[in-house]
């Protein structure tokens, strides 16, 4: 459904008991929309949870925008559908950039955030396009890509704007098999479903993806929020994903209060679509509070 959110329509899919712990999913991208996650989770999170999916301003069936945004403004757009469903408080749920926007609104807004889940974040831009980068050296070599590798791997200092174009241009040239990149290696095969929609819903987002990381907010680093966490986090990570790199996991497992740590074995930047049902179960222990589950070995 269509939600009016902050002067733009928002699109909104909640599944699940009204009365059930609700959990907001923040999407990835930027711009990569709800449809996916959704389709392999939302019914079986909705089994015992409320989940509330949401395409960010701009973004697949929401209604396209015609003014900037930045990360502050997408998570004043959650506060604000927070209150139009009157939802005192809620565990959130980021995948990949969508982690990022996840620890940035847990701590900037601890009161209405109870529990916070990243899977696969880029907490640092830096350290997050060095870990891609090098995960994907052997395609990048098989290309002839080498020298454009080593231009970003050579960067030194923060994180910029012609950084992150050089690296989606990079990315860009590996074309059909960039997905290679992403996925464990028995889940080479999957295709994502958003692909089916229509092309019009598939490029909205462009615009809200060009402003979002011309923004400062999308530069600056996050790793010194992690010590700033009050709430139960847990961190899921693939054991072959390409983007949340070693130094962030170490930070999270020693500056985080309440901090659990998980890497699936056998998956990659996609957990929730490679091993769907353990996924599942895994995030339901979490914000449901059973730490027996928690402690179950989670295989492929």
């Amino acid at each position: 459904m269509l939600t009016e959110i902050r002067g733009t329509r928002l699109y909104v899919d909640p599944r699940g008991a009204a009365d059930a712990p609700p959990l907001l999913y923040i999407h990835g991208g930027p711009g990569a929309g709800s449809y996916d996650f959704l389709a392999y989770q939302g019914d079986r999170l909705a089994e015992r949870l409320r989940v509330i999916g949401v395409d960010q301003r701009g973004v697949q069936q929401s209604d396209p925008i015609d003014e900037p945004a930045t990360e502050e403004d997408v998570i004043a757009d959650f506060e604000a559908l927070r209150d139009q469903l009157r939802v005192d408080h809620w565990a959130v749920l980021g995948h990949s950039y969508g982690g990022r926007l996840a620890l940035r609104y847990a701590v900037t807004r601890p009161e209405t955030v109870s529990k916070v889940i990243f899977e696969n974040p880029p907490w640092d831009m830096v350290l997050a396009t060095r870990t891609l980068v090098e995960a994907a050296g052997p395609l990048l070599s098989e290309l002839g890509l080498e020298n454009e590798a080593k231009r970003l791997l050579a960067h030194q200092g923060p994180a910029t704007s012609e950084t992150w174009d050089e690296r989606i241009a990079l990315l860009h040239q590996l074309g059909d098999r960039r997905m290679e990149v992403y996925l464990g290696p028995t889940s080479h095969g999957l295709r994502l479903p958003s692909n089916d929609l229509p092309e019009e819903v598939q490029e909205r987002a462009g615009y809200f993806a060009e402003t979002i990381t011309r923004a400062p907010s999308f530069n600056e680093s996050l790793l010194p929020y992690l010590a700033q966490l009050t709430q139960p986090a847990l961190l899921i990570k693939g054991e072959y994903d390409p983007v949340t790199s070693s130094e962030e996991i170490a930070r999270f497992q020693a500056d985080a209060p309440n901090a659990t740590y998980r890497q699936v074995d056998g998956v990659g930047h996609f957990v929730h679509a490679e091993q769907p049902a353990e996924y599942a179960e895994l995030v339901t222990a979490f914000v449901l509070g059973s730490a027996a589950a928690l402690q179950q070995p989670v295989r492929d």
